[in-house]
This record gives C-alpha cells, sequence and structure tokens, in this order.
C-alpha cells in the first residue's frame, strides 16, 4: 500500500510538474506575441538598394552619393522621406505577431499575388531580406497594416503601413521637383538672366535689416531683405511679396516628366542661374517644346532633361510688371502649380 500511495505521489508530481511547465510555456509565448519588436535586425546602414514589388509591377531604387536614385527612369531623383518611411518600416517600426496559421495569408492580403514586396538589398545586390506587406489594419488606407517575412507563416501586425508612401504616381516615389529635395538647397539668393531681347538681367536679394534679438518663448525671428532687380544695368527695387513669389515658384518647379539627355536639342532658348543664400549654384537651360507641347528644361548640375507645362514655362523669365506691380490673388505663380498634377 504504501509503494501505491508513493507511486501515486509521484505520478501528481509529475503532472504538476508538466502542468506548470506547460504554463510557463504558454505564458512565454504569449508575451513573446504580444511584445512589440521590429520585424528583422539588420542595420540600416546596409541598405543600398531597394525593390518595390506590386502585382506584376517591379521598381528599384539605387542609392548613389547618399541620394536615392531611380536609374530606369533617367536616374531621376527618389523621393528620400518616402524611400526613408518604407526602410524605417521594414527595420524599425515594432509590431506585434497576430497569427502563425497560413491559411491567414490571403484573408489579409499577403498571398503571393496580393502583398506589395519590399526587397532590401546590399551595395553589390545581394538580397538582405524580404518583407511582405498586407493590407492596412483596420482597413485599405489605415495607419497600420499586416506584414511577414517571404516564406513565413508568421504573420505581424505592423504599427505603420507602408503602402501609404507609394502614392498614386507611376513609378512612385519619385520627386517630380526640377530643384529635387536630396540636393538640400537653401532659400535662392540671387538668379541670373540670359535670354535674347529680355531686358532683366538679374534678381538679387538683399538684407536691410538683420535678425531682432530672440525672446524667450518666441520663434527666432528673420532678418528683413528687400529685392533688387537688375533692368538693362539699373538697379530698382521689386515688390518683396512679388519677388518671394517668384523664386519660391523655382523652387518648387515641377515637371511633367523627363525626357532622353542624349536625344535633346541645344538648348538655346534661355538661361537662368541660380543661387541660394549659402552659395550652391543651379543652372537651368530651355530648349524648345516637344512632341506634347511642353517645354525643355536642362538642369545643367545633375544632367536631367524635363518636360515644363506651357503654363508655368511662361513664368521663368518674369515681366517688370510681374515684378513691380500688386499680384493677383492667388498670384500667377500659384495658379501655375495647380495646373496640373506634375504627372510622372
Amino acid at each position: 500500500m504504501n509503494r501505491l500511495h508513493l507511486f501515486l505521489l509521484a505520478i501528481l508530481a509529475l503532472l504538476f510538474l508538466a502542468e506548470r511547465l506547460l504554463q510557463s510555456r504558454q505564458e512565454r509565448e504569449r508575451l513573446r506575441a504580444s511584445a512589440l519588436r521590429p520585424l528583422v535586425n539588420i542595420p540600416i546602414e546596409q541598405v543600398r538598394q531597394l525593390q518595390v514589388q506590386l502585382r506584376e509591377k517591379t521598381w528599384t531604387y539605387v542609392l548613389k552619393e547618399g541620394m536615392w536614385r531611380y536609374p530606369d527612369y533617367f536616374d531621376a531623383f527618389a523621393l528620400a522621406e518616402g524611400i526613408e518611411y518604407l526602410l524605417d518600416s521594414v527595420l524599425r517600426a515594432p509590431g506585434t505577431v497576430y497569427s502563425a496559421d497560413p491559411e491567414d495569408l490571403p484573408r489579409f492580403d499577403l498571398a503571393p499575388d496580393q502583398a506589395l514586396k519590399l526587397r532590401l538589398q546590399d551595395g553589390q545586390g545581394r538580397l538582405l531580406v524580404e518583407v511582405w506587406i498586407g493590407r492596412g489594419a483596420p482597413g485599405q488606407g489605415a495607419g497600420e497594416s499586416y506584414a511577414c517575412l517571404a516564406n513565413s507563416d508568421t504573420l505581424f501586425h505592423l504599427h505603420v503601413n507602408p503602402r501609404l508612401a507609394l502614392g498614386r504616381a507611376v513609378p512612385p516615389l519619385l520627386d517630380p521637383r526640377l530643384l529635387p529635395a536630396a540636393l538640400k538647397r537653401r532659400p535662392i539668393a540671387r538668379i541670373e538672366f540670359a535670354r535674347e531681347g529680355y531686358p532683366l538681367r538679374s534678381l538679387r536679394r538683399v538684407q536691410t535689416a538683420p535678425a531682432p534679438p530672440a525672446l524667450p518663448g518666441q520663434p527666432p525671428q528673420l532678418p528683413s531683405y528687400e529685392w533688387l532687380a537688375d533692368f538693362s544695368g539699373r538697379e530698382l527695387p521689386c515688390r518683396t511679396a512679388n519677388a518671394l513669389a517668384y523664386a519660391d515658384f523655382l523652387s518648387q518647379l515641377r515637371f511633367e516628366g523627363l525626357r532622353d539627355p542624349r536625344s535633346a536639342g541645344g538648348f538655346a532658348h534661355g538661361r537662368l542661374q541660380l543661387t541660394d543664400e549659402e552659395g550652391s549654384v543651379d543652372v537651368l537651360e530651355m530648349d524648345g517644346q516637344d512632341e506634347r507641347g511642353n517645354i525643355l528644361l536642362r538642369h545643367l548640375q545633375t544632367g536631367l532633361v524635363c518636360a515644363i507645362a506651357p503654363e508655368r514655362a511662361a513664368l521663368l523669365f518674369p515681366t517688370r510688371q510681374a515684378l513691380m506691380d500688386s499680384l493677383a490673388t492667388p498670384s500667377p505663380y500659384q495658379q501655375a502649380e495647380g495646373a496640373g498634377p506634375g504627372r510622372l
């Protein structure tokens, strides 16, 4: 009888221990599943190429001299903030394990023909990681999403939505500005003009008063400026608002598309030289119309040949009235920027 009691006690002890081990394992699994963590652990500095695939379309972006470019479209500049958002989403954004059932993947748009596929590669084109992005959480357009690693059944609830970075343009993630943000230009301080029969030689910004002292709790104040226009060797003060509107128009000027530099013409229809407040120079050379009626501009520093909508190109060389007289509201520069979507 004593042996039977000891045997039963041993069985009970084993059952109790097994239950505790099972509970401990379940608790570890629960904590693992609920813990916020990135999908992968790869330093973002290793990434030199990004391939984006959505169904049958694939776009590849390459980091060149610290700037993201799109080689398949005349080496266009990419939107750095969009690329960085995608990389942060994959490598740094936190997520939680949502499911490990492979049957859940199609329900969350993570089947091979549904997912947005992001392939991160190093400088030699070697694959570092491939991440698939499903639908938004809780729905399309939401700020979170579902994701998984390629060839994995583990589904994550990701606390960002990389699809939002793509926008609607095709190819996506391209900077449509003639002066790409990647160049990090400061505000324009001087513009020089060269065009046959055009009287305006230059437009320059001069400081009239230094910035006032900063006050506690107040944002810093800027210096005061005026703009001087050189008409045939005579400098005249402009309306500050007009000159600022024109300079801002140049800084944000968008193109309709890019053209092959090898097939471009002589660019002898006009020239603008833009100098920012730190001395960086951009030269724009004008050609005639392309087959769609757009005006071609070559950005000498980048080599890009851009097609500019006619209503925008008409404002590149301002008239005396545009600088001296009151501007309408909205200004012609604002109207021109709103005239087209800057198609790529």
